[in-house]
C-alpha cells in the first residue's frame, strides 16, 4: 500500500483502521467510520485528529483529509488517531439519516443556538482557554515516544488525567516499564489502559499498548484533582522560578487558579517550588564540591585573582571561600581608598553568612571588590577575611578608610589587621542604638530629638563645636547617654575628630544596597550564588564602561552636577584675596577663609568630603583658576573609566567536569541544625527601624494591609 497512511479510529473499545491517499475524499473516509463502527449515526458525530503542539485539528472537508495527510507525511509517523466526536441533539428525530452530511451540519448548529447574543450583559461568557488545554494531546497513540524516559512519561500522564478528567493507578511502575489502569477499572470495570516501556538504545519511553476510550461514568475535569502532586506543580513552574526565584508559594496558587483553572494546596506550591528550585539549581549539597573547580577555574579564566577555599581535612566539610576577581582589583586602584564593610545572611537550605568589602566609585556608585561564604558573623571570621583582603590591598601602598555598622566581632578585626586605618562608625546604625536606651513609652518626639541632637555632634566640623553640641546631648539625654558615649570613641564618628579621609561617607548605605543588589542570589545554592555574583559584576563593569565611553565631561556626572549646583549658590557672594592663595568669602550671613593652596576652608568641608565647597569653588573662579585643577583624580571621567577597564571574563560550564565516584575526596556541607519551624527569609529589623507604611492597591490607603487582605468596603 505505497503512499497511504493509516488512519485508526476507537469507538466503545474497537478499533479499526483506514487506509488514507493523498486523493482520499471526506465522505469515503466518513462513511468508512460510520459503516465499520456500531452505535454510529451518520451526521450525528464529527471528526478530528490531533497533531503535536495541535490538540484538535477538524477533519470535515476534502481539504482537510489532504491537509490531514501532508502534516503527517512531513512529519514521518505514517499513523495518526482519528477522535470521534458525538454531538448530542435534543431531538434527534428532526434528524433524518438520509440527510446529506452538510446539511446535517448546519441543522446541528441551528438546535444548539441558545439565543445568547440577545441576552446582552447577562449572557454566559465565552469559555476561556487555559494553559492546560494541550495536556488532552499528551496521551494519543501508540509508539508515541518521550525523550525524557520514564519522568516525561509519568509526568505528562498525570497532566493528560488531569486535562480529561479522570483519575488513575499503576500496575507497575518502574524504570523500565509502567502499566496504568483507570482507578474506575475495579468498581466499573473501565477499560482505559495503557503500558509504556523504555527503549534501550536510546533510553526513550515508548508507549506499546493503549486503550484511550473510557467505558465509565461521570468524568469530569475538576478544579481539584487528586493528580496534581508536587512533582507536577514543578514541572508546570520550572521556567517561572529560573525567571523568578522570589514567587511566593500563595502567588504561584493564584497563578494556577488564573492559568490553569486549578486549585492547588499551598504546601503543593510550596513543595512543588523546592522541587523546581532543585531542577533549575542542582542539588544545594552537591555545589559545594563543584566550587573546587569553580576556584581553578577562576584562575585560569581571570588570572590575578584572589581565591581561597577552607574545608574541614578529615571530614571534608565545607569551612569557608574568599573571592576576589582580577578586575575588581585592578579596577578599585582607580576608586577611593574607602571600603564599606558588611555581613549579610544567606537564604539556602545551608544559611551561612555573606561578608563583603564595598567601595564607590567616582560618580557615587557602589564599587564590589570582594566577598566570603562564612559559617557565621565573628570575630574569627571576620579576621580570616580582612587578612585575605590585605593581601590584595597591600601592593597598592594606600592607607584605606573602613565604614562598617561596628559589629562586635568586626572592631577588633579591623584594629588586628589594619591596625594604621582609620575605622568609622555608621550614624545609622549607631542611631538604633541609641533608640534602644529608650524605652518607647518615653515617645517618639523626645527619642527622634535625642536622635537628631546626636547627628548634630558627629557632623561637628570642629572640636568647639562638638563640645558645645554633645553638653547638649547629655544634658537632654541624662546619664544614659553620659554611659553611652564612655564606651563610643568619639575619634570613630566625629567628623572633627576623625584621623582619616572617608569623603562625607556617614553611612554604610553602599554596602546595604549591595546586599539588595544579590538578593536573589543569595536564595540559591553557593555554587549558584558565587557565579550569579561574577554574572552580575561581568554585566554591570562592562555596562559602565560602555556607558562612560559616551561622557564627554570632565567630572562624573554626579560630581559635575554637584559643582555646577554649588558655583550657583555663591554666584553672588563677595570674593576679597588677602594673598596669592588666600581669600576671604563674605556669604549672606558670615565670612569664611579659603586657602587654595593647602586646600582648606573654614567651613571644612573640604577638608571632610575631598571636594571643594562652594566657599572653595567661589575663591577659585575669583583667581580665574580652573575648578577641575583642585579636585581630586578619583571624581573624574578618566580614573572612572580606568575602573572599569578590566572586564571579568566569563568561566564557560562546558569545562566542568561531571560529578564521579572515584573523586579522591568529595567537599561536603557545612554542619547545620536545621532550625524548628519554617525558614526564615526577611532580615530581622533592628530595634527603632520603623518599616515603611503600605499603601493598599485597592483601597489606596495607608495602613498595614494589601490588595490581598484588603476588607475595606468600596
Amino acid at each position: 500500500m505505497e503512499g497511504a497512511i493509516v488512519g485508526r479510529c476507537t469507538h466503545q473499545g474497537t478499533t479499526i483502521s483506514i487506509p488514507i491517499f493523498y486523493h482520499t475524499t471526506f465522505s469515503e473516509v466518513y462513511n468508512e467510520v460510520c459503516s465499520r463502527l456500531s452505535n454510529l449515526t451518520h451526521g450525528l458525530f464529527d471528526l478530528t485528529y490531533a497533531l503535536p503542539g495541535y490538540s484538535t485539528c477538524l477533519l470535515q472537508s476534502d481539504m482537510d483529509v489532504r491537509m490531514l495527510y501532508m502534516s503527517v507525511v512531513n512529519e514521518k509517523y505514517y499513523c495518526v488517531d482519528i477522535v470521534i466526536n458525538q454531538k448530542s441533539c435534543r431531538d434527534n428525530d428532526r434528524v433524518s439519516r438520509n440527510t446529506p452530511a452538510s446539511q446535517t451540519f448546519i441543522i446541528e448548529g441551528n438546535i444548539h443556538s441558545d439565543g445568547s447574543e440577545y441576552l446582552g450583559k447577562y449572557a454566559t461568557p465565552g469559555g476561556k482557554v487555559y494553559m492546560s488545554n494541550s495536556w488532552k494531546t499528551y496521551i494519543n497513540h501508540v509508539n508515541q515516544g518521550f525523550e525524557g524516559g520514564v519522568e516525561e512519561f509519568r509526568d505528562k500522564l498525570c497532566k493528560y488525567a488531569v486535562e480529561m478528567g479522570f483519575t488513575f493507578v499503576y500496575v507497575k511502575n518502574d524504570r523500565e516499564r509502567v502499566t496504568a489502569v483507570c482507578n474506575k477499572k475495579y468498581s466499573e470495570g473501565c477499560q482505559w489502559r495503557v503500558h509504556a516501556s523504555v527503549c534501550h538504545v536510546n533510553n526513550f519511553f515508548y508507549i506499546k499498548r493503549l486503550n484511550n476510550e473510557h467505558t465509565c461514568t461521570g468524568r469530569i475535569r475538576e478544579k481539584k484533582s487528586g493528580m496534581m502532586s508536587s512533582k507536577i506543580v514543578a514541572s508546570t513552574i520550572v521556567e517561572k522560578i529560573r525567571t523568578r526565584p522570589r514567587i511566593k508559594p500563595i502567588d504561584i496558587v493564584m497563578d494556577f487558579k488564573r492559568d490553569y483553572g486549578l486549585d492547588i494546596s499551598y504546601y503543593n506550591a510550596w513543595y512543588g517550588k523546592e522541587i523546581a528550585k532543585t531542577k533549575v539549581h542542582g542539588d544545594d549539597s552537591l555545589s559545594y564540591h563543584q566550587m573546587v573547580w569553580y576556584i581553578e577555574a577562576i584562575k585560569k579564566t581571570n588570572p590575578g585573582s584572589h581565591c581561597e577555599l577552607e574545608f574541614d581535612q578529615e571530614t571534608f566539610h565545607f569551612q569557608r571561600i574568599f573571592i576576589a576577581f582580577c578586575g575588581s582589583i585592578e579596577g578599585f586602584k582607580f576608586c577611593r581608598p574607602m571600603l564599606f564593610l558588611d555581613g549579610t545572611f544567606l537564604k539556602d537550605k545551608y544559611k551561612g553568612t555573606l561578608l563583603a568589602a564595598i567601595g564607590k566609585n567616582g560618580n557615587q556608585g557602589f564599587f564590589p571588590l570582594a566577598f566570603a561564604l562564612v559559617d557565621g558573623e565573628d570575630q574569627n571570621n571576620w579576621t580570616w577575611f580582612l587578612k585575605n583582603l590585605a593581601k590584595i590591598l597591600e601592593p597598592q601602598q594606600r592607607t584605606i578608610t573602613f565604614i562598617s555598622d561596628r559589629h562586635k566581632g568586626l572592631i577588633p578585626a579591623v584594629t588586628n589587621t589594619f591596625s594604621d586605618s582609620p575605622h568609622a562608625y555608621c550614624l545609622h546604625h549607631i542611631k538604633l542604638n541609641i533608640l534602644e536606651k529608650y524605652p518607647a513609652s518615653l515617645g517618639s518626639v523626645f527619642r527622634n530629638k535625642i536622635v537628631q541632637k546626636f547627628s548634630e555632634c558627629a557632623y561637628a566640623a570642629t572640636p568647639e563645636m562638638y563640645e558645645l553640641k554633645m553638653a547638649a546631648l547629655v544634658k537632654e539625654g541624662g546619664h544614659i547617654m553620659r554611659k553611652f558615649f564612655k564606651d563610643l570613641p568619639k575619634e570613630n564618628f566625629c567628623n572633627a575628630f576623625f584621623k582619616g579621609k572617608r569623603y562625607g561617607e556617614m553611612w554604610s548605605n553602599v554596602a546595604e544596597s549591595f546586599n539588595a543588589w544579590i538578593s536573589n542570589e543569595r536564595l540559591l545554592p553557593i555554587y549558584q550564588l558565587v557565579d550569579g555574583i561574577r554574572i552580575k559584576l561581568m554585566e554591570m563593569n562592562a555596562e559602565r564602561h560602555l556607558e562612560a565611553n559616551k561622557w564627554t565631561t570632565f567630572l562624573c556626572p554626579e560630581m559635575e552636577a554637584e559643582m555646577v549646583a554649588s558655583i550657583e549658590v555663591g554666584r553672588h557672594w563677595l570674593v576679597r584675596r588677602s594673598s596669592e592663595c588666600v581669600f576671604e568669602v563674605q556669604t549672606d550671613d558670615t565670612s569664611l577663609m579659603v586657602d587654595l593652596e593647602s586646600q582648606i576652608c573654614s567651613c571644612q568641608q573640604w577638608q571632610i568630603k575631598g571636594f571643594p565647597c562652594s566657599h572653595a569653588l567661589a575663591a577659585i573662579l575669583k583667581n580665574g583658576a580652573n575648578p577641575f585643577d583642585y579636585t581630586e583624580a578619583y571624581f573624574s571621567t578618566d580614573y572612572y573609566k580606568s575602573s572599569y577597564s578590566f572586564p571579568i571574563q566569563p568561566i564557560p560550564q562546558i569545562d566542568k567536569p561531571p560529578m564521579s565516584e572515584d573523586t579522591e575526596f568529595i567537599v561536603k556541607p557545612p554542619k547545620t541544625r536545621k532550625q524548628p519551624g519554617r525558614p526564615r527569609i526577611k532580615r530581622i529589623k533592628s530595634a527603632g527601624e520603623e518599616a515603611r507604611p503600605l499603601e493598599c492597591g485597592r483601597c489606596h490607603q495607608v495602613g498595614h494591609h494589601n490588595q490581598r487582605t484588603c476588607s475595606v468596603l468600596i
